[in-house]
């Protein structure tokens, strides 16, 4: 994930990308506990508002993949299975790693 992708998606310069990425790796990274905490404790309500969340913000700055995992994960906890989710937290895991380095410039 680069944030730069962000600059072609919505039309912005190169500062206020980086800063839309930092918000969203922040977000991103708040958002993935909260999912953590949900699976420990069985609420598929709760990872499913919070998939829903990264969907959207995802999707509306083009980072494609993870507006897919979340979709996945929202679909899936809506109708209230929790199996499956340790992998598509890996995935987002590695994508948020992926951006934080694009961020840092690694």
């Amino acid at each position: 994930m680069d944030f730069r992708n962000i600059e072609s998606f919505i039309g912005v310069d190169t500062n206020e990308a980086e800063e839309l990425g930092r918000l969203l790796a922040d977000t991103l990274a708040s958002d993935l506990e909260k999912i953590r905490c949900g699976l420990r404790d069985s609420d598929a309500q709760s990872i499913s508002f919070v998939a829903h969340s990264i969907k959207g913000a995802s999707g509306n700055l083009g980072f494609e993949r993870l507006s897919q995992l979340a979709a996945a994960m929202e679909i899936r906890t809506r109708g209230g299975r929790l199996d499956g989710l340790e992998n598509l937290i890996l995935e987002m895991q590695c994508l948020l790693e992926q951006l934080e380095g694009s961020l840092s410039g690694k």
